[in-house]
């Protein structure tokens, strides 16, 4: 007993400072506070931050009542729930004290008032940063991701109390509400973007209305839809370079005058990359844009068949590279056949082929390519082209739809076939982009040939489509021996053991490094792990090394999506060009985020020796 009394006495005396200084804490008008007791310490913590951030929101309270926000609650409630936005990324780590009483625990939660303010101004840079993006991606005629990111950027700003007096500067320097700002660009976009009905194919009980789509007269680069197919809404269906489908299976449309379609500008599913936006758009009252909601007049052009909705094959003499050889150009009408016929067996996903007319490697490729996803042939947007590169003919482009049994996304790919000189296809990819094509081959010849420019879109074009169909030996093959492979959002001051690949600038950032084993590993897991695997490019840099190597830095912005998972990241590859037939990377970095100057990791971060 002579050795407890003391310690009680000493529990006792502690308590006693805390409950002081927790006075103290209640007694300054510099801090915010919220207090509360319970049975346990998680219990009295939850309660406590709950009424810290009650009593954040009476402050602001009066802010948020001049939101233009379709709502039926109260401005308390209102502001309640979007300060409860903040709670899990800023107001976590509030200040805490805890006491311990007979039968109960207290805590205090407490900030500085500046802390909350800086709390806003984060958000507020937040918000102008993806008003930024969506700027751009409409620039791009993205308008997938300008709806993405204006939306995000206006959900994050209807939780901010300064919502109606933020400011923002236009690419023309005009000063405007940002409010305002971003609802004038829905109306833009909306305003400016047309959908028709283009064509009808019927094929094995499925009536699909192909849609054309394009933006101030220019190709949509994305977009996403469900519509109304007379029970229900779709699936979500992805469009590529203007293309979309609209699908009725196994139900007459003769009773539809018109489509509905619903475009796809929340996002929630890919707000994971962002548990700011998460949170807001978990928020029980968001603004809804009607204007998404398009419906379209159903003029049903004349029924045909697939096999009759066929194209001329067209030799366009304006993107080759050289004239086709004479055995080539006699060989049209048997590439011509070859390709349809292929074509076919992918979307029947027939494995009874005439395997003579691949090499190992295109056979491969096919047989890859029937595992992904239900293939259905769309028709086509452009002339067939013919591109001669190093005895080699590149066949462009076929279009088709792919969806998952599992899963509720459909994608638009155009299929690229790559003949040899014997006229036996090699290679199968899913092509690029038209914007990123048109990107590459507008350069000028000091910085590479033509040949060179096409070897690169069929190498962009072969590294997209290996990680879409799990190609590992592609990768492996593709990858030097001792490449760089960083995975992060910045790097760490590190120098390859043989001094082969130096970062230039040492910067003492954080960093997660592959080796090229480690990183296939990687790779064979997550492809065990899913469904599918699509990648979209967009936004393509492409630089070259001085002198006469033919080293290239390629910048891309990179959509990854997946069964269960999807981001956004900046991608840089070094690419060695030197020998055509087989390229090496001896870089490969990704970043969630650009760095804090706006740059993506580049040739000018490495240095060869």
């Amino acid at each position: 007993m002579k050795i407890l009394v003391p310690f009680l006495l000493f529990i006792c005396f502690y308590a006693t400072l805390l409950a002081q200084s927790a006075s103290e804490i209640k007694a300054d008008k510099s801090y915010i506070w919220g207090e509360a007791s319970a049975k346990t310490l998680e219990h009295a913590d939850q309660l406590a931050l709950k009424d810290l951030i009650s009593q954040i929101s009476t402050n602001v309270e009066s802010s948020f009542s001049n939101i233009m926000i379709e709502t039926k609650e109260s401005i308390e409630e209102y502001t309640q729930s979007a300060i409860n936005t903040y709670s899990n990324i800023y107001l976590k780590n509030a200040k805490r004290i805890v006491v311990e009483k007979r039968k109960q625990i207290y805590v205090l939660r407490y900030v500085e008032k500046d802390e909350v303010e800086k709390m806003f101004e984060s958000r507020k840079n937040k918000i102008i940063d993806y008003t930024k993006l969506a700027d751009l991606a409409e620039k791009d005629f993205r308008i997938a991701d300008a709806l993405r990111y204006y939306y995000w950027a206006l959900a994050l700003l209807n939780s901010h109390p300064e919502a109606a007096r933020i400011q923002y500067t236009t690419s023309d320097n005009i000063e405007i509400s940002l409010l305002l700002y971003i609802q004038n660009q829905f109306d833009k976009i909306f305003d400016n973007l047309r959908i028709k009905v283009t064509d009808t194919i019927i094929s094995n009980n499925t009536t699909s209305y192909i849609l054309n789509i394009k933006y101030n007269g220019h190709p949509v680069a994305n977009l996403d839809y469900v519509y109304w197919n007379g029970t229900a809404f779709s699936n979500t269906y992805s469009i590529k370079d203007g293309l979309g489908v609209v699908d009725f299976f196994d139900s007459g449309t003769e009773k539809f005058d018109n489509l509905r379609l619903k475009l796809e500008y929340t996002y929630f599913g890919r707000s994971n990359i962002d548990p700011e936006v998460k949170s807001v758009l978990e928020m029980a009252t968001l603004p809804r844009l009607k204007e998404a909601e398009i419906s379209i007049s159903l003029i049903k052009p004349e029924m045909r068949s697939k096999a009759s909705n066929e194209k001329p094959l067209v030799y366009n003499k304006a993107i080759t590279i050289d004239t086709i050889s004479n055995l080539l150009l006699n060989k049209n009408g048997e590439l011509k056949t070859t390709v349809n016929r292929i074509n076919q067996w992918i979307v029947n996903k027939s494995h009874n082929i005439d395997e003579t007319i691949f090499t190992k490697e295109g056979l491969d490729s096919y047989n890859k390519l029937i595992k992904y996803g239900n293939a259905r042939v769309l028709p086509q947007k452009d002339a067939i082209s013919f591109i001669n590169i190093n005895d080699q003919v590149m066949v462009r482009s076929f279009p088709m739809i792919f969806s998952f049994p599992n899963n509720n996304k459909n994608f638009v790919e155009d299929i690229v076939y790559l003949f040899n000189s014997d006229g036996k296809i090699c290679k199968i990819s899913f092509a690029l982009s038209d914007d990123a094509i048109c990107d590459i081959m507008s350069k000028s010849e000091r910085f590479a040939s033509i040949e060179e420019k096409y070897f690169l879109i069929n190498f962009l074009e072969n590294y997209k489509t290996a990680y879409s169909l799990e190609d590992i030996s592609f990768i492996e093959n593709v990858f030097s021996d001792d490449a760089l492979i960083i995975v992060g959002t910045v790097f760490k001051k590190y120098e390859l053991n043989d001094g082969t690949m130096p970062l230039i600038d040492n910067q003492n950032i954080q960093y997660i490094r592959y080796s090229k084993e480690q990183y296939v590993n990687h790779l064979l897991k997550a492809f065990d792990s899913k469904e599918y695997i699509n990648l979209q490019f967009e936004d393509n840099v492409i630089k070259k090394t001085g002198g006469d190597e033919k080293i290239y830095g390629i910048q891309i912005t990179q959509n990854y999506y997946s069964s269960n998972y999807s981001d956004k990241g900046y991608l840089f590859l070094m690419l060695d060009l030197n020998d055509i037939v087989e390229p090496k990377i001896y870089v490969r970095t990704w970043q969630p985020d650009k760095n804090e100057d706006g740059s993506v990791f580049g040739l000018e971060h490495f240095s060869i020796k």
